[in-house]
């Protein structure tokens, strides 16, 4: 029995060594790329929308944007491989944590988020991917319709309204580790450009807090008004940023840090800790 959960261990631990090879190392890096273009790409089309223009200004927006352009399906297949690879990376990354941290309660929430961060970064990949095979996607929709299948099931309300608080809880985290600047623990020593990705990285992950606690409040919003098209994603948080008092310098403010978000994205790409 010893001897055959020795070899599991072994099976496992070879299997997450060999997906952390230098080949899936890079290809997890330009990962970061593609993150910083899309969030980019977000902003830009939040500040088409300030300025009255049309556009979705979420991930299918942004990547609907790439395909239309000269070579754009190359593009998307180099995305959905780079964040799969991102993807896979973090799996190896869950399981090498869950191997070399001693306290449990750490290797839980080391591995736990990591696993986390990979279910996001394989969806990326998913959307790339659909694009890239000639299809699209309405996010805005996609929330709405999800939230009203849920609200039609058994405690459908409060799985919504739980959903909701915890992805304000996420914006706070993100607003936190921008104001405290704990980002900068992901990258090797920028250098020269250490004062740069501070500031991009504080603003960006700060202004990507703001946006996903009002999805998370419009999440909440639609299921205590039994409302699905209240819940629709990004684009609907961004839209409704713009609606408020203000909300033309608002929603400009928050789209160029999303820019900054996917600037710090890049910069991780070449300074992050792999």
């Amino acid at each position: 029995m010893g001897s055959v959960s020795g070899k599991a261990n072994r099976a496992v631990s070879e299997a997450a060594s060999a997906s952390r090879s230098p080949a899936l190392r890079i290809l997890a890096r330009t990962g970061y790329v593609f993150i910083g273009l899309v969030h980019i790409l977000i902003g830009v089309i939040a500040l088409q929308v300030d300025r009255g223009q049309g556009g979705e200004a979420d991930q299918s927006g942004a990547i609907a944007s790439i395909a239309s352009k000269p070579g754009g399906p190359v593009l998307l297949w180099a995305g959905v491989v780079a964040c799969g690879a991102l993807a896979l990376w973090m799996v190896s990354e869950a399981f090498y944590l869950a191997r070399t941290e001693s306290e449990s309660k750490k290797k839980l929430k080391t591995a736990g988020a990591a696993v986390g961060k990979a279910v996001v970064f394989a969806f990326l990949a998913f959307t790339f991917a659909v694009f890239a095979s000639g299809g699209s996607k309405n996010s805005g929709q996609s929330a709405s319709d999800f939230t009203a299948r849920l609200m039609g099931a058994p405690a459908g309300v409060v799985l919504l309204i739980a959903a909701g608080l915890a992805i304000i809880v996420a914006g706070a985290y993100y607003a936190y580790r921008g104001v405290t600047r704990k980002f900068m623990n992901d990258l090797q020593d920028p250098g020269n450009g250490r004062s740069a990705v501070k500031w991009i990285g504080t603003i960006g992950y700060t202004a990507k807090g703001v946006v996903l606690a009002v999805v998370g409040v419009l999440i909440i919003a639609a299921a205590a008004t039994a409302d699905p098209s209240k819940s629709s994603g990004l684009d609907g948080g961004l839209k409704t940023l713009g609606s408020q008092p203000y909300g033309v310098f608002l929603l400009a403010a928050i789209a160029a840090g999303l820019i900054c978000y996917g600037a710090y994205s890049m910069a991780r790409a070449r300074f992050g800790k792999f």
